[in-house]
């Protein structure tokens, strides 16, 4: 199991990279548009599922074809592919069942059927690299900002009660994460995504460890 060491991965601090649902839709059509022609489908899909779910990077590496339930429009995680908890839990993590484009925005099994009816090699993992049957964590990181980087994306940035605005070198695949709990949480159904529906998408041990990253975001 690959071990992602930089800041994308600093557990349970306010989130202060974010991006709009305009800048992922702008990164994922630079995916699909540029790049070599065989990756542009899998990049996007990439992008889509990371946005959708919110998956942490070593946890979309080691996705398999089996785990992407195309009849049921879900994404089944085991418990082994997923953090471990922080805050002492035994019990965490679960294996869940993430609901696919459960806002309806990003068409996420649309993308991934697309991707798979396409994709140029067989392996039983969902992201196949160039070479290798898998992924790496480094080669997501890189297509992320590449894709930032070709659609000049100026992330979002909150410091100490100050807002800014970042380059695009700033956004990682972590930025992705942190992006589904802003958009959830300015859904207009207020309703259903609330707090504590955030704390159940990103498969948060603790109410605390959602409260502490995003909170903020309910009133900026």
């Amino acid at each position: 199991m690959s071990t992602d060491t930089n800041s994308e991965t600093q557990p349970n601090e306010q989130a202060d990279v974010w991006l709009t649902p305009n800048q992922v839709d702008a990164m994922r059509d630079v995916a699909i548009d540029t790049g070599a022609k065989y990756l542009r489908q899998r990049n996007e899909a990439i992008i889509t599922l990371l946005a959708d779910t919110g998956l942490r990077n070593e946890e979309l590496t080691q996705l398999t074809v089996e785990m992407y339930l195309r009849d049921q429009g879900e994404l089944y995680l085991p418990k082994e592919i997923q953090k471990s908890s922080h805050n002492g839990r035994s019990d965490w993590p679960r294996s869940h069942h993430l609901e696919l484009d459960v806002d309806e925005t990003l068409g996420t099994q649309r993308s991934l059927n697309s991707y798979l009816d396409n994709r140029w090699k067989e392996s039983p993992f969902l992201f196949p690299s160039r070479q290798k049957e898998q992924i790496t964590t480094r080669s997501v990181r890189n297509l992320i900002k590449r894709a930032a980087v070709e659609a000049d994306i100026r992330p979002y940035k909150y410091k100490d009660g100050d807002f800014g605005r970042g380059d695009p070198e700033d956004v990682h695949p972590h930025v992705l994460r942190h992006s589904l709990a802003y958009r959830l949480l300015h859904e207009r159904d207020n309703d259903r995504f609330d707090i504590y529906f955030v704390r159940n998408r990103l498969r948060h041990a603790s109410l605390q460890t959602t409260l502490r990253e995003y909170d903020h975001f309910r009133t900026i």
